[in-house]
């Protein structure tokens, strides 16, 4: 028996740091039960919910709290079996047990045993109040809650238990209204993310991060802190502007929860929990005939394992996910091998005569259990595995029987060259190099061959072209020798008829072209915009629709540009088979069209619908590609969210530097060089903008012009002397590309920059307005015509341009202040073009009494006393650099 003052015992010290993070409402629950002398509360809660925790942690409270000397004991767990400890209170007491002497505490009945540890408790503290901690009471054996409940029963001592549940047995160990039960419940999300910022160190956790966390865990208390720290341990948690969050996509689950429940598990105990992790939820008949009944009854008792109703009768499966995922986790190959073909041939056994192809769900769970067990599976199960994922699952899963097909001796050509196709957009999405290029070594053999590419269809042949096409230039290669094969293939096929084999073509040109920067060669080779009645037509001009919708809100034909995407994107939907990828990058030109548009309130509806679509599916393709990430980075930018966007930005780089399968790399970096420097971080921001400087072929440089003005902003905040330069050489290039809103946007630039804007300037300025949307363009160039007056309007005392620009996410730069905090920044930029302290609150998610603290220190640092005179020190500075002799 263990002695408790101050400190925190060893259950607790599990939890370290986290300690301070007890939700505060269960251990107010918890000392108004157990506050009364006599009083026996139970806690009651799933294993690791952190009720043992509670429990000694309210102990030591009350040991604070209470009037006159108080002392805690907690006692030992119960024995495990073969351990050679019989009772709880088989112990040294110290000197006031059975002297010592456990066997002849033994030979006692319950009634003598409890009133015998009554007696020299009371001797050993000289009746002082004591408090009793009985962890797992609900493990306890017979003889031993008897004991309990004559101690109980003797009502000199407070008794804090824990249980997982209450049994017949732990409802006699006390009546009445000095006997409680608290039910310990799973952590709420705010709580959660106290806890584990308590945990890692940090003031916050990312949103993604908390979310995938929580829902692994379930808000198990004990669960969280295993992932955070394995994760830690892992190297996978990052650290940022007092914000923690996991670098990897992979939901690597620790494999020390199953190892730590391993060791009070009998061997046979443990192999069926290995079984059903891996196979759960067990519906099949025939695999629960061959679950051992009295093991999996004990497992049953422990809470281990839970049997739910399920359609046509109950499935067994391991109680709580992040369990069977650390089972599962810890299974080394040639276990996992064995245990896939175990269940693999019981299911097997049981088909009979029967077709598993006719049985979906039959033929699906045979087809994992035989892949993963090294099994040589029928053709006929392998195809129709895969046409039953032709609209999603698990692309794991998918590529597996890719692979399988495509190797298979009994597949043709056809399926052969399907089957790599797959293979090949799957592999590259996932990340998978080695099976890419197996796929597409897989295809140059199919082509190579004079027979087999003969009994293709001719679509199939040319998608097998063209897919061979896009993934040199996505390595890489001559762009132009792409193009000429191009050709070559539209000439064999007649290059003005618009069927789905031209139109293909046609969009793997659009496509090599944009990925290659050539936009205006690209815009010219895009499919047109009106719709064609054939859908087969359209779904093969799906990938030339996402590239022209870039290119349109890159000249500011926003409206086009968002129809076009929105469009495309619907169709993309229909059909016998998802392609999951044209859907995810027509939902990213959708989410980019308001992003241009300045339309931030709509940007964020699109942005909110595509992470749920996302967060429905747990194995939608959006969650490897970085494609709604990226949204989330612009986003953070257009409204002023800096520190969002530059934690977003840091995140999806670590993330995007393992697997950048669209080419987004670039222009997550040059975000992020404009969110640090906004930040006042210069020189991590030239480091992210020498990184953006590098652009391989991909959706970077389809929105070149995009990366370009971010670079060019995020110069202009750092006031590089080169910046009337850069801005000139992106206007001449925009120009020759023919990206209307670029070349405006990069014109602005100069004239802010330089502080003047000739006669000449302002005339092209004003003839690309009337190209672009018109809001934005008329806010444009209303700012220029500004610039282009003389020194009397520019020192006008309010600057409406200004603030009319931040509402399209274009933010002129904060004067000199190296003295305000990054937040400090933050909140001046967005209080100078006229926000209120509750919008502001709201944009960055913080209170308005928060702002109006923050706004109070950058107040004093500016030597300004108000929001008034915040914008004067604003629009004087603006002022200042339009013409350096206005004082």
């Amino acid at each position: 028996m263990e002695e408790r003052s101050a400190r925190i015992g060893a259950g607790a010290q599990q939890l370290g740091a986290a300690a301070a993070s007890i939700p505060q409402r269960m251990l107010d629950l918890v000392l108004a039960a157990a506050a009364e002398p006599g009083s026996v509360t139970t806690l009651l809660g799933e294993p690791g919910s952190g009720k043992a925790f509670i429990a000694e942690h309210a102990a030591d409270a009350l040991v604070s709290r209470l009037p006159g000397p108080v002392h805690a004991l907690v006692l030992p767990r119960p024995p495990r079996p073969g351990s050679g400890i019989a009772s709880v209170f088989a112990f040294d007491f110290e000197g006031f047990g059975a002297e010592g002497d456990a066997g002849a505490f033994a030979e006692l009945g319950p009634v003598e045993h409890a009133r015998g540890v009554v007696r020299r408790l009371g001797e050993r503290f000289a009746g002082d109040a004591v408090i009793l901690v009985a962890p797992d009471i609900d493990d306890y054996t017979p003889q031993d809650l008897r004991v309990l409940e004559g101690i109980a029963r003797s009502g000199g001592l407070r008794i804090i238990a824990t249980a997982r549940h209450v049994t017949p047995a732990i409802e006699r160990i006390g009546h009445g209204p000095r006997v409680r039960r608290v039910a310990i419940g799973p952590l709420e999300p705010a709580e959660a993310e106290r806890y584990l910022a308590r945990l890692l160190g940090v003031d916050r956790i990312e949103a993604e991060t908390l979310q995938y966390w929580t829902t692994a865990a379930r808000g198990n208390s004990y669960a969280l802190s295993m992932l955070a720290l394995a994760a830690d341990r892992a190297g996978e948690v990052r650290r940022s502007r007092g914000t923690a969050w996991v670098a990897s996509r992979d939901g690597r689950v620790p494999g020390e929860l199953a190892r730590l429940l391993g060791d009070t598990c009998a061997p046979e105990e443990w192999g069926m929990l290995e079984r059903i992790a891996l196979a759960e939820p067990i519906r099949e008949a025939a695999l629960l005939r061959s679950l051992d009944t009295g093991v999996l009854a004990r497992l049953l008792d422990r809470g281990m394992v839970v049997a739910q109703p399920s359609l046509g009768g109950s499935a067994v499966g391991i109680a709580h996910p992040l369990l069977g995922a650390s089972i599962r986790a810890g299974l080394s190959p040639i276990r996992r091998i064995q245990l896939n073909d175990r269940i693999f041939r019981v299911l097997e056994e049981d088909l009979g005569a029967l077709d598993p192809v006719q049985l979906p769900d039959r033929l699906m769970r045979l087809v994992v259990f035989g892949l993963e067990g090294g099994r040589e599976l029928p053709y006929a199960w392998l195809w129709t595995a895969l046409e039953f994922m032709a609209r999603g699952g698990d692309p794991r899963l998918m590529l597996r029987l890719a692979q399988a097909i495509a190797a298979h001796p009994a597949a043709d050509a056809a399926q052969t060259g399907s089957a790599a196709l797959r293979a090949t957009r799957i592999a590259r999405l996932l990340g998978d190099d080695a099976a890419r290029r197996a796929a597409l070594a897989r295809i140059a053999g199919i082509l190579a061959d004079e027979a087999s590419a003969a009994e293709l269809p001719e679509s199939l042949r040319v998608g097998l072209v063209l897919t061979a096409i896009r993934e040199r230039i996505r390595e890489g290669g001559d762009s132009q020798a792409a193009l000429d094969e191009l050709d070559a293939l539209a000439a064999e096929h007649g290059d003005a008829a618009a069927t789905p084999v031209a139109e293909m073509i046609r969009s793997t040109r659009v496509h090599v072209l944009a990925y290659s920067g050539r936009l205006r060669e690209a815009a010219a080779a895009c499919p047109p915009l009106d719709t064609s009645p054939d859908l087969h037509t359209e779904w093969a001009r799906s990938p030339g629709r996402a590239m022209a919708a870039l290119i349109l809100e890159q000249r500011g034909a926003i409206e086009e540009a968002i129809s076009s995407a929105e469009h495309a994107r619907a169709l993309s939907r229909l059909g016998p088979h998802l392609r999951s990828d044209l859907v995810d990058v027509q939902g990213f030109c959708w989410l980019l069209g308001y992003w241009v548009s300045g339309s931030a309130e709509t940007a964020r509806r699109v942005y909110e619908a595509l992470v749920a679509e996302a967060s429905a599916d747990a194995h939608a393709e959006a969650h490897y590609s970085g494609l709604v990430e990226t949204g989330a980075v612009l986003l953070g930018i257009q409204e002023g969210r800096w520190g969002d966007a530059a934690m977003s930005a840091e995140r999806l780089t670590h993330r995007l530097a393992e697997h950048d399968g669209y080419g987004l790399t670039p222009l997550v970096q040059a975000a992020l060089g404009l969110a640090l420097a906004v930040l006042g971080e210069a020189e991590p921001a030239r480091r992210a903008i020498h990184a953006a400087g590098h652009v391989p072929p991909g959706l970077a440089r389809a929105l070149d012009g995009h990366r370009r003005m971010l670079l060019l902003r995020a110069r202009q905040w750092l006031r590089d002397p080169g910046v009337v330069a850069e801005a000139e050489r992106i206007a001449a290039w925009a120009s020759d590309e023919e990206l209307a809103l670029i070349e405006l946007q990069a014109r602005h630039t100069r004239a802010y920059a330089a502080g003047a804007c000739s006669t000449e300037e302002l005339r092209r300025a004003t003839e690309l307005a009337g190209r672009v949307d018109p809001a934005l363009g008329a806010a444009l160039l209303g700012h220029l015509e500004r610039i282009a007056t003389g020194p009397g309007a520019r020192s006008a005392a309010s600057d409406p341009e200004a603030s009319r620009l931040a509402d399209f996410g274009i933010w002129l730069p904060l004067p000199p202040a190296p003295e305000l905090t990054a937040r400090e920044r933050e909140i001046v930029l967005l209080a100078a073009v006229g926000y209120s302290s509750r919008l502001i609150a709201e944009r960055l998610h913080i209170s308005a009494r928060t702002v109006e603290t923050h706004l109070g220190h950058a107040f004093a640092k500016l030597g300004v006393s108000n929001r008034d005179e915040l914008r004067g020190w604003a629009t004087r500075h603006r002022a200042a650099l339009l013409d350096p002799g206005n004082t």
